[in-house]
């Protein structure tokens, strides 16, 4: 049963395709305690996961809200970079809830804009925001995740998105045979092949790199300079990354900021410091000063996702009471 003197309280869950982040959350202080991470790979779905941490902690929630990676419509869900399928049903025998709120990953990082600090964010260039101008968030981890957030005279509302999914930035012939050699049978490329972990292995393989398996290898002996090819790579994606930003920037008309997140950003910002990234970011020919005066953050914050999962539940219990009243 429910703890009846924590009726604000909320099992709060943020599941990526490498992680999955636990904690407790209170949705009116949006305070996170309980937090835990779990590596996916260990757990042969995501029920079996959430029964490991609900087995840790002192309490059952009555409510739950859970940011996953993937599209969150229909009963049945599945994660677009794991092999975990699951219905709202599932997460509600596992948590013992009696209300359970899904959005897609990003667009909880979305919500979770407007309550990061300065200490949960680390700045990249560009201007001041604009008081009430559309941000954005994206980054590359498992997969590139991207999502709006607009201002309204009701609030902050989220806007959801398969971005990521968009053709692969091209711009030059070294660019072009990359994307050649990691086009299959003539296939379609999508930023994400090649903006995200998978992606900067397939890069670095892509220009006969050899040896390192994972992106955090890849990054590892990039940032510590044991590998030249692997530093090439990290600039060019760097780069990649930087000139997706922009175009997502101009999309939205971002001139609130321009959001990275995800697991990579804030083990890169070295690289995302060098100049590379900025640059990319801003060269849109005409419109470059348009993206020029637009800050990049990169959230820091662990606890960034979590805090959005209990914002869209909050949200979603408020709409639910104003139903009904």
């Amino acid at each position: 049963a429910a703890m009846t003197e924590h009726p604000r309280q909320a099992l709060v869950a943020d599941i990526g395709g490498t992680n999955a982040h636990f904690a407790i959350a209170d949705i009116d202080e949006l305070t996170i305690a309980h937090f835990a991470v779990f590596r996916c790979e260990l757990f042969p779905s995501l029920v079996a996961a959430v029964e490991a941490y609900m087995a840790s902690i002192p309490y059952r929630p009555a409510m739950a809200g859970f940011a996953v990676a993937g599209p969150v419509a229909g009963e049945t869900m599945r994660l677009t970079n794991r092999d975990w399928t699951f219905t709202r049903s599932d997460l509600l025998r596992a948590t013992g809830a009696e209300r359970l709120h899904l959005v897609n990953d990003f667009e909880a990082l979305a919500l979770a804009l407007p309550w990061l600090g300065a200490h949960d964010l680390h700045r990249i260039g560009g201007g001041e925001p604009a008081a009430h101008g559309t941000k954005v968030v994206l980054g590359p981890g498992t997969g590139l995740g991207v999502a709006g957030l607009a201002h309204t005279p009701s609030g902050w509302i989220g806007l959801a998105g398969e971005g990521g999914h968009v053709s692969f930035p091209a711009q030059n012939a070294e660019e072009l045979a990359i994307l050649e050699s990691v086009r299959r049978d003539g296939g379609y490329v999508s930023a994400e092949r090649l903006i995200s972990g998978p992606g900067l292995v397939a890069a670095y393989r892509a220009l006969g790199g050899r040896g390192l398996e994972t992106a955090a290898a890849v990054t590892g002996a990039a940032l510590a300079g044991e590998d030249p090819l692997a530093g090439r790579v990290l600039a060019l994606f760097s780069s990649w990354l930087g000139r997706f930003a922009g175009d997502i920037a101009l999309v939205h008309g971002a001139r609130g900021g321009v959001y990275l997140g995800g697991g990579i950003a804030p083990k890169i910002v070295a690289a995302l410091e060098a100049g590379g990234f900025r640059r990319a970011f801003e060269v849109k020919g005409r419109l470059s000063s348009y993206l020029e005066a637009i800050p990049v953050q990169v959230i820091t914050a662990a606890d960034a996702g979590l805090r959005g999962a209990a914002v869209a539940l909050s949200e979603a219990v408020s709409r639910a009471a104003a139903a009904q009243a």
